[in-house]
């Protein structure tokens, strides 16, 4: 990440993972749809495992980043507990469908939760890059995102 931070702009990197997240959340949402379509279950159901090893792993990781070393940072100064809130809200859905997949009685409702991930996390991927970034960038400078880029780095 040392280059983000020599670029004066440590955010990037959270861009970054926000991309591969995405990118994630395309594979869930595509095997989800084929599952409530009554697609051969099996391939689909690879696909949301996989995924959600992605999900409980580096998104998780991503988020912590960002709850230990922007949302402090920022303080009172932007809305992050709703962030914060969607955070453990993802955590809960990511358990849920740990267990569907675990004990897997209804495709349908993997699917369904699968869906539920899929549409929580765009949002609040959009809203980050859209409103809260652009915000952070604008009230933290060029001290307070080399702020950002030590935590990071930690």
């Amino acid at each position: 990440m040392g280059g983000d931070a020599v670029n004066g702009d440590p955010l990037r990197r959270l861009e970054a993972e926000h991309r591969e997240a995405l990118a994630a959340l395309l594979r869930l949402e595509l095997a989800a749809l084929a599952l409530e379509a009554g697609a051969p279950p099996e391939p689909h159901l690879q696909t949301v495992r996989e995924v959600l090893a992605i999900l409980t792993t580096a998104v998780r990781a991503h988020n912590e980043s960002e709850e230990a070393a922007l949302f402090p940072v920022l303080a009172d100064q932007a809305p992050s507990a709703v962030f914060v809130d969607e955070h453990r809200e993802l955590r809960a859905l990511e358990q849920r469908l740990g267990h569907e997949l675990d004990e897997p009685r209804s495709v349908r409702a993997i699917a369904a939760t699968a869906l539920a991930i899929v549409e929580l996390l765009r949002a609040h991927i959009t809203r980050e890059d859209e409103v809260l970034f652009p915000m952070a960038r604008a009230l933290l400078g060029p001290e307070g995102l080399a702020a950002v880029a030590r935590q990071l780095d930690r």
